[in-house]
Parts: structure tokens; sequence; C-alpha cells
């Protein structure tokens, strides 16, 4: 039976609360931030779509939105190095980024984007996540990537809904469910 397949770990609710907090505090480390030099939020492509839309919309600081693909999984794991699709050109020099994800897990994906936009010039780039793995980091990346604003810190599970797929499917649940493939 389908449902079985699922178990729920934070409601749409939930989510939709955390995201509100997570916008005032983001608006207030950059409270002052110029109308002419806005921050750059980079949203990765799909998964933070919707959680991108949400956060910015609460956003009270001038900012620009632009996207990023960055390639990094196959079905519930990771599938070697990540990969640009999109966005790797953006120009990022003098600007302070955030980088907006749906989901940080081993820290491959993440640390490929800082290295890559710190090496552009970026003034600052802080990273907005709606859920963090941190047991799931790689160990050589647990001291440099760190997520400056977290939505849920949540345990060794596979999560679909609320932009999060498996395979391209589940992103339009919306709530956030735990994903058992096996299940009969």
């Amino acid at each position: 039976m389908e449902q079985e397949r699922f178990t729920l770990l934070k409601t749409n609710a939930e989510v939709q609360s955390r995201i509100r907090e997570m916008a005032a505090e983001i608006s207030r480390d950059y409270a002052g931030i110029p109308e002419e030099n806005p921050l750059l939020v980079l949203c990765t492509l799909r998964g933070a779509v919707f959680f991108s839309a949400d956060l910015i919309r609460g956003l009270t600081v001038p900012c620009e939105i632009n996207f990023l693909k960055v390639q990094s999984y196959a079905g519930t794991r990771p599938a070697g190095s990540p990969i640009f699709e999109l966005g790797e050109r953006i120009d990022v020099r003098g600007r302070d980024v955030l980088v907006v994800e749906d989901i940080v897990d081993t820290g491959q994906t993440m640390d490929t984007v800082m290295r890559n936009f710190s090496d552009k010039g970026a003034k600052s780039i802080r990273i907005a996540t709606m859920l963090d793995k941190p047991s799931r980091r790689y160990a050589h990346l647990k001291e440099t990537v760190i997520p400056d604003y977290i939505g849920f810190s949540i345990p060794d599970l596979f999560v679909v809904g609320w932009g999060l797929d498996y395979n391209e499917e589940y992103r339009m649940l919306p709530d956030i469910m735990v994903y058992h493939p096996d299940a009969e």
C-alpha cells in the first residue's frame, strides 16, 4: 500500500512557521545591506524552489534571486562529485551571497558551491537550508560545511516532499515525509 511508504516528519504548518523565523533571522543579519548591492540569493534547483520562494517572500532586505543546479544524487545515494549544470558563471564579485538549499547531507554540494563562489570573489557566502543531516557529513567537511540558517536538523533518514524528491517523484507532497522505498 502506497501510504506505508511514507511517515510524517514535518507538517506543512511546521515548515511554514520555521521559514518565517529563518526569514526574520536572515533579515536581521543583513539589515542595512544597500539597495545598490542587494543580497544575492542563489536557489539550488530543483529541490529548494518551494523553500526559496517562501523564504524570499519573508525577507525584509533588498535581494535579487538567481538559480544554481548542481547534480549530486542518484536515487537515495550520493552519485559522486557534484557537477554544475547551471549557475557556475554567476557574477558574485563583491556580493553577499545566500545559497538556499533544500537539504545539506554529505556536504559535497555545498563545499563545491562555496569554493566556486569564494574563488570568484564573493564578499560573503552563507547557507540557508531547510534540512540539515550533520550525521551524514563527510569527515573532511564537518568543520567547513556548516549551514548558517537551518530549518530543521534531522537524523539519517531519506525524506521527500516540499521540493525534495526520490528520482523526481514526490516533490509536491505538502509535508516533509520519510520515504521507505522498500515498504510493500
